[in-house]
C-alpha cells in the first residue's frame, strides 16, 4: 500500500517543521546581510542592509530607522516596526542583489554577464573526497586580474566553493570579525618599477585578518587554507578597490567564499614571474580571466602560466578593443586557439519608481506587472473586478547596466602551435580546432576559406 501523502505532497508522518522552507525558517544572525521591505505609501520601500551588529541603528526611508538587536534572531518571515510605526518585512539577499546594491570604487561587471563568464569556464570540481585522483593532485588555480569591485571575484568564489572542505563554525565566526593586520597594504597603486615581491605581506595577503591573540584559530585558519583544493587568485594594483573587494566578499553569507579567495595587490608580471619562478617554469593556472585596458601589454606571461587545455577570457568594453587583442595573438605567436566572441547583452536593473533606488541586479528586461484600483470605478460604488485594473508594462526610469565583449580563447601546447602551419599566430589555432577559427585566412586572400580548404584542414 503507498504511503499517504500530506497536502505537501510528502509522506504524512514526514513532520511539517522538516518541510519549511529553508530562507523562512533561518534565523537572521548578526552579521547577515539582507534585504528590509518597508511598507510604503504607494510601493515599499526596499534597502539592502549593513553587516547587522547589535545595537546598532539602520537608516531608512521616511526617516525611519530600525535597531539591528530588534532583527537579529528572528526568522526571514518575522516582522519588525520601525521608529515611525511602519512595518519592517525581512528577505534574504540573492548574490545578484547584494553586488547590485553594494557600494562600489569601481565599475562592475554586472552579475547577469559574470553568471555567463564563470559559465565559459565549464567549471565541474568534485567535492572532498569524491575523487580519490582529483584529491591527490595539486589544487585548482584561477586567476582574476582587475579585482575591481569584486562582483565577478564573488561568481567565481561560488563556482570553486564546494571543491573545498567546510569552514569550521568557529572560523567562519572569526572571518566576520577579525581586524586586519596593519601595514600588509600597499598606500599606493603598485606598478612593476616600486612592487617589491619580496615585501613581507605584499605576496600573498594584503588583507590578512589578525589572529595573533587567538593562536588556534591563526592554526585553524592555516590549515583550512592549506588544505583546500581549488584557489581564486584575484588581483588588482589599486589597494582601496583591493580592500572594499575583499570587504565585499567578507561580508556575503557572513564570509561564506571569503576562505576560497587569495587577494593580490600587485601587478600581473611581477605577480605570475614569480610564481613562475618558484615553480620551475611550469604553468599552474587552470583558467585566467583578463578585466582591465589594453590586456594585451600583460597576458604574454599570463598565457604562460596557463595550463594547455585552460580558458584565457578577456573582457572589453568595445568590439575594436578585442580585434587588439586577437591581432597581438596572432602578431606575438600565442599558443592560443579563438573559441568564441560574445557580445554582452545590455539590461535594465530596477532603480526607477518608489522601490528607493533598488537593484535587483538578475539581468533581463524589467516590465512593470500589479492590479490597481481605479478610482473612478470606486468613486461609482463598484467593487470586486469591476473596480481593479491591470497595469503591464516595461518599466521606466530603470538603470541600463551590463554590455561589452567577452573573447575566449583555449591554451594550445607549445608544440601544437608550432605545428600548426606558417607560425599563423591565432590562426594557428585553426588546425587544431578548425571549427573554432573559420575567419583565419593567409594574408594574401582575406576572403572566406573554400570548401576544399576546409576540408583539407579538417
Amino acid at each position: 500500500m503507498p504511503p499517504r501523502l500530506g497536502p505537501s505532497g510528502l509522506p504524512s508522518h514526514i513532520r511539517r517543521t522538516l518541510c519549511r522552507p529553508y530562507s523562512s525558517g533561518r534565523g537572521i544572525r548578526e552579521h547577515d546581510v539582507i534585504i528590509l521591505r518597508q511598507r510604503g505609501d504607494r510601493e515599499p520601500k526596499i534597502h539592502l542592509s549593513p553587516p547587522l551588529r547589535p545595537d546598532t541603528p539602520i537608516k531608512l526611508a521616511y526617516g525611519a530607522s530600525v535597531n539591528a538587536s530588534d532583527i537579529i534572531g528572528k526568522t526571514f518571515s518575522d516582522k519588525v516596526v520601525d521608529s515611525v510605526g511602519r512595518d519592517v518585512r525581512f528577505l534574504e539577499a540573492s548574490l545578484a542583489q547584494y553586488i547590485a546594491n553594494s557600494p562600489r570604487v569601481a565599475t562592475p561587471i554586472y552579475p547577469q554577464d559574470a553568471n555567463l563568464i564563470v559559465s565559459f569556464l565549464d567549471l565541474n570540481l568534485p567535492t572532498p573526497g569524491e575523487d580519490p585522483h582529483f584529491d591527490a593532485g595539486p589544487p585548482v588555480e584561477i586567476f582574476e586580474a582587475g579585482t575591481g569591485m569584486g562582483a565577478l571575484t564573488l561568481y567565481l568564489a561560488r563556482a570553486i566553493h564546494g571543491a573545498n572542505p567546510p569552514v569550521p563554525p568557529r572560523l567562519r565566526d572569526a572571518l566576520c570579525t577579525a581586524p586586519y593586520e596593519r601595514n600588509n597594504l600597499p598606500r599606493k597603486v603598485t606598478t612593476d618599477d616600486d612592487d617589491d615581491h619580496e615585501a613581507p605581506g605584499y605576496d600573498t595577503s594584503p588583507h590578512a585578518l589578525d589572529f595573533a591573540e587567538q593562536p588556534e584559530l591563526a592554526a585553524l585558519h592555516a590549515g583550512h587554507a592549506a588544505s583546500r583544493r581549488a584557489i581564486l587568485h584575484t588581483l588588482d594594483v589599486n589597494p582601496t578597490s583591493s580592500r572594499m573587494a575583499h570587504g565585499l566578499v567578507r561580508h556575503f553569507r557572513r564570509g561564506m567564499y571569503l576562505p576560497d579567495v587569495d587577494f593580490h595587490v600587485r601587478t600581473i608580471r611581477s605577480y605570475l614571474s614569480s610564481r613562475l619562478s618558484r615553480n620551475g617554469g611550469r604553468p599552474f593556472l587552470a583558467h585566467a580571466i583578463l578585466d582591465l585596458p589594453a590586456s594585451q601589454e600583460h597576458a604574454d606571461v599570463a598565457v604562460e602560466a596557463l595550463q594547455p587545455g585552460g580558458k584565457l577570457v578577456v573582457f572589453y568594453p568595445s568590439i575594436s578593443q578585442i580585434l587588439e587583442f586577437v591581432v597581438w595573438a596572432k602578431d606575438a605567436d600565442q599558443p592560443l586557439a579563438l573559441d568564441r566572441v560574445v557580445e554582452l547583452q545590455t539590461s535594465t536593473s530596477g532603480g526607477g519608481g518608489d522601490a528607493g533606488g533598488f537593484r535587483d541586479g538578475t539581468g533581463g528586461r524589467n516590465w512593470e506587472v500589479k492590479v490597481v484600483n481605479v478610482r473612478k470605478a470606486i468613486r461609482q460604488g463598484q467593487t470586486g473586478a469591476a473596480a481593479r485594473g491591470l497595469v503591464c508594462r516595461p518599466k521606466v526610469g530603470t538603470l541600463v547596466v551590463g554590455g561589452g565583449f567577452v573573447a575566449v580563447f583555449s591554451r594550445l601546447p607549445r608544440q601544437a602551435a608550432s605545428a600548426a602551419g606558417d607560425g599563423d599566430g591565432v590562426a594557428a589555432a585553426a588546425a587544431a580546432e578548425p571549427a573554432l577559427e573559420t575567419a583565419a585566412s593567409s594574408d594574401e586572400d582575406a576572403s572566406a576559406p573554400s570548401e576544399e580548404d576546409a576540408s583539407a584542414r579538417l
